[in-house]
């Protein structure tokens, strides 16, 4: 399942991407196979990918308002900026089914492939069929975290902020 539920307004995409634009110095290079070189930074906690524990992270009050208005009962988020996309890939156990992403810039594409037609698992599985779909800035939508997902060509200066409820 994949849908855009919520378009912020260009003034609200505007003031998030300059306070972004500001946090720079938070940035890391990820350390995910699947987006080598892509700049990034956790919100409230980081997933440890070789300890597979979490670890505190960048605490913004500011931002993170806004990312508990588009989803409440987030419990982390990582911050994405940069022309380094990510290949197709299911998230890590860390997240639960239901993902909402938040895209603040250009993008060439959003591919999604909707194996898991709801937003948890289910042994009814679709077929493989990746479709790419087209985002705009200030598109806030929701995906299936277990379904392989994968952004395509982002701009140089693209943000984008990823949110999930850790799985228990």
């Amino acid at each position: 399942m994949f849908k855009v539920v919520n378009k912020l307004k260009e003034e609200v995409v505007a003031n998030v991407v300059t306070h972004l634009n500001k946090q720079q110095g938070n940035l890391t290079a990820d350390v995910s196979s699947y987006a080598r070189g892509r700049q990034r930074y956790w919100l409230q906690a980081e997933w440890d990918l070789q300890k597979r524990t979490f670890r505190p992270a960048t605490h913004d009050p500011r931002l993170w308002q806004l990312c508990r208005r588009v989803m409440p009962d987030a419990d982390l988020g990582l911050v994405v900026y940069g022309p380094i996309g990510i290949t197709l890939h299911r998230d890590d156990s860390y997240a639960d089914w239901r993902g909402v992403g938040i895209n603040l810039g250009t993008l060439g594409g959003w591919v999604y492939d909707c194996q898991y037609p709801q937003l948890r698992w289910t042994a009814q599985q679709n077929k493989p069929n990746p479709v790419v779909y087209d985002l705009r800035p200030g598109d806030v939508f929701e995906f299936n975290t277990k379904n392989p997902h994968a952004a395509l060509n982002p701009a140089a200066n693209r943000w984008a902020i990823f949110l999930w409820k850790k799985k228990v």
